[in-house]
């Protein structure tokens, strides 16, 4: 018993039990269930059939009775005593007493007849033969009876077997009686009528002896034309004397459907046949336990084998599971004894192959961190001869050469036999404004600089992107020297503009060098690009710089403005000429623009020491000592480009100068708007008034109209004289009993279409419903209020 021992801290052990124990049961009950399942539908299949086959039985043998009786009762019918003794009002007595023998012979021949009678509807009388219970001892119950049923009588009497009953509430039927009806007259009195009256106890003793043989006493009921239970006062089923049951019963299922049902809080199989002829119907009912109690009994045993399935199984697998858990129990006492990492630090496990599996984790873990802690040092240590080999080339060491070409061989390898070919391409983020900016975001969008641009770039060339630790990124490309990999440098350098203006809403600015072999002359070729960079001040943020395009700054000689400009740009500015101005700025900035960089800030705030020189004058007084004056240099200079160093000055140039006419100019507008206004009140009928004829009609810009109209009325014009005849539409709703096409045709709308959908848009409702509103004393005002 020692090998089945599941001691408590062997919790791999107790999982391996678990699952061999839990797959074997739920195979088992998985396989019971489907099998038991298949039973259930074998059985109910076979009851079905054998259903249909005893309730065929009974069908037949009322359909043969019914055809014995209707074949009696038609001969009857055809018999010339019997024609006479229905339609003589007094009939002989001799020819009586014959047809009343012939009577009572013919019933007392056929066993399940118990009479035979003649009703006379002349002589208002029945005449009854046979020797059977009803025509000697319940002669009178069984007149009464018949005559009942032929004052009911209608086409659908004859011709089929009538359950009677003495009691009509009673489900007892006394007698079933086929009736053959002569005629129907027309003056009230009942119809002649030959009536074969049949002994119940033949049917129901036929449905009790299959009960019996079913092994049951009332599986079998007959069902009437209206669906309720046909019983005999000594049939087997009168036993079950609920009549709610029997009702339920009836109604439970369709004539030829098998189906299960609950009646009265039980189960039961039934089933239902209609029999064709009487229009009645057989319908079986058996105990649901009963039919299925073997497939009951082989789900007990099925569960009991489970059971034993259980215990053999948790016996066999703890003996298994104990040998197979030997080597993981070793390696897990090992790891124990011998840790390689200190246990704290391994993650809780819920056994011990996922003790196991964590010590086995953290190592991994630890030891892919000292990697990259190597490689990450071993990184710093190559980049630091590569910049090196950027700033100091020239003094250094042929050994730190060789590390720096180790370091980066990509960047350093011969191909075919000739010396590697360089291009350096200087890089710089361009700035945001300062409430924007962090040293966070700075430091991340260098690195993803980085990224994306030697990513970029490695699809064509050898490269390496260093962030030189100031405020310039360098890529270092391998190039073939020749002329088309300058330009193919500049458009994977524009890509990645492109990419962290896409991505990151931000830029940066590039610079390209020319290519070079000499690897001693790397670091002039930096300091160079380095400046060839700055010119961003002339091509603005994100701009690619390649030396052709600032050659001609870079090699120019010193220039200095003439000093006529200064004097034109003052006298412009007293003048307050802002044509004149935006003259000079444009012709200066156009030289500026062709400056080295030095002399291009120098130029700059040259014009900006003008203004300030201008504006000591007293005239200007108030724009000298002004915050925007004081600050204008510094805003100048803090700019990316000239362009906007040049927008700047022209700004604060234009303020100067429209300082003085504002007040007149707002004056003149006020006129204007004024007279707009009541041009339009005065020709809102017009159906042509529009912004273009008001204009037209002051000898104005459309475009001047309605941007001074906006500005004081915060409407447009057009808005304006929709809303004015919107006013007068309401006024004319209110006081007048114009149609609403009339009314917009007479205030100047396009269709009455548009002006509903004016109307409705700005007062809620449709011109008819805000009419209605107001007949009802519900008028809506423009506040939302009601009158």
């Amino acid at each position: 018993m020692g090998i089945i021992r599941l001691p408590k801290g062997r919790k791999y052990l107790q999982r391996i039990v678990l699952y061999f124990n839990l797959s074997v049961v739920g195979l088992l009950v998985l396989f019971s269930i489907a099998y038991y399942a298949y039973s259930k539908n074998i059985v109910l299949q076979t009851q079905k059939d054998a259903n249909e086959k005893v309730l065929s039985q009974i069908k037949y043998n009322i359909n043969y009775l019914h055809e014995i009786v209707q074949n009696i009762a038609i001969m009857m019918s055809f018999d010339k005593s019997m024609i006479y003794l229905m339609n003589a009002k007094d009939p002989d007595s001799f020819t009586k007493f014959q047809t009343l023998r012939m009577l009572d012979t013919v019933a007392d021949s056929t066993s399940f007849v118990d009479s035979i009678a003649v009703y006379s509807g002349v002589a208002e009388r029945m005449y009854v033969g046979g020797s059977g219970t009803w025509s000697r001892e319940h002669l009178n119950e069984l007149e009464e009876m018949s005559h009942r049923i032929l004052l009911q009588s209608g086409p659908s009497t004859g011709g089929r077997m009538v359950p009677m009953k003495t009691n009509e509430r009673s489900e007892n039927v006394d007698l079933f009686s086929f009736f053959v009806l002569e005629s129907h007259p027309t003056n009230g009195a009942l119809p002649n009528a030959v009536i074969v009256n049949i002994r119940p106890q033949w049917v129901f003793d036929n449905i009790s002896n299959l009960n019996i043989l079913g092994g049951q006493q009332d599986g079998i009921v007959l069902l009437d034309r209206k669906g309720d239970v046909l019983a005999y006062h000594n049939e087997a089923a009168m036993r079950l004397a609920d009549a709610n049951w029997r009702s339920a019963a009836a109604s439970a299922a369709e004539p030829g459907i098998f189906t299960v049902r609950r009646i009265n809080g039980e189960k039961y199989l039934i089933s239902k046949i209609g029999v064709g002829v009487n229009e009645w119907s057989i319908m079986s009912l058996l105990p649901y336990d009963k039919v299925m109690g073997r497939v009951q009994s082989f789900r007990d045993i099925s569960f009991l084998l489970i059971g034993l399935a259980l215990l053999s199984s948790v016996v066999l697998s703890a003996a298994v599971a104990n040998r197979l858990y030997q080597p993981i129990g070793k390696l897990t006492e090992q790891f124990r004894r011998n840790a390689l990492v200190p246990l704290a630090g391994v993650p809780k496990a819920h056994d011990e192959v996922g003790y196991i599996s964590g010590v086995y984790e953290l190592t991994l873990n630890k030891l892919r961190l000292a990697r990259q802690e190597e490689n990450r040092n071993q990184q710093i240590v190559n980049d630091y001869y590569l910049r090196r080999w950027l700033t100091d080339s020239g003094s250094l060491t042929e050994e730190e050469l060789g590390e720096c070409r180790a370091a980066f061989p990509h960047l350093f390898t011969k191909e075919g036999g000739a010396e590697p070919v360089w291009m350096v391409a200087v890089l710089t983020p361009d700035t945001l404004p300062p409430a924007s900016r962090s040293s966070v975001q700075d430091d991340l969008f260098r690195f993803v600089v980085c990224n994306i641009t030697e990513e970029t770039i490695a699809g064509s060339f050898p490269v390496r992107v260093l962030d030189m630790k100031n405020d310039f990124l360098v890529a270092i490309v391998r190039t073939t020297g020749a002329r088309s990999d300058s330009d193919a440098l500049r458009a994977l350098l524009a890509e990645s503009v492109e990419t962290c203006r896409h991505y990151y809403r931000r830029t940066f600015s590039a610079a390209v060098s020319h290519p070079l072999s000499d690897c001693r002359a790397v670091s002039t070729l930096y300091r160079v690009t380095v400046q060839q960079l700055m010119y961003r001040l002339l091509y603005g943020p994100g701009s690619v710089i390649t030396p052709g395009d600032v050659e001609g700054n870079m090699t120019r000689q010193e220039y200095t403005i003439p000093i006529e400009w200064e004097k034109k740009l003052g006298e412009a500015i007293r003048a307050r000429d802002d044509k004149t101005i935006r003259s000079l700025l444009e012709k200066w900035f156009a030289a500026i623009a062709a400056l080295p960089y030095d002399d291009m800030t120098f130029a700059v705030q040259q014009i900006v020491l003008v203004i300030r020189q201008v504006l000591r004058e007293p005239v200007f007084a108030a724009h000298f000592n002004s915050v925007a004056m004081q600050t204008l240099g510094t805003s100048v200079i803090r700019s990316d480009t000239l362009a906007e160093m040049r927008e700047k000055i022209e700004h604060f140039l234009e303020q100067v100068c429209l300082a003085e006419r504002e007040a007149q100019k707002e004056d003149k507008n006020k006129i204007i708007v004024d007279a707009i206004k009541e041009f339009v009140e005065k020709n809102v009928l017009d159906i042509n008034l529009n912004l273009q004829s008001v204009a037209s009609y002051f000898k104005m810009s459309s475009a001047y109209v309605g941007r001074i109209f906006k500005q004081y009325e915060n409407v447009s014009v057009g808005d304006y004289i929709n809303g004015y005849r919107l006013d007068k539409a309401r006024e004319m709703l209110l006081s007048s009993s114009f149609s609403v096409k009339e009314v917009a045709d007479y205030l100047g709308f396009n269709n009455a279409s548009y002006f509903i959908t004016l109307f409705k848009k700005k007062y809620g409702l449709t011109p008819r419903e805000f009419r209605m509103n107001v007949a009802l004393g519900e008028e809506r005002r423009l506040d939302g209020s009601i009158n």
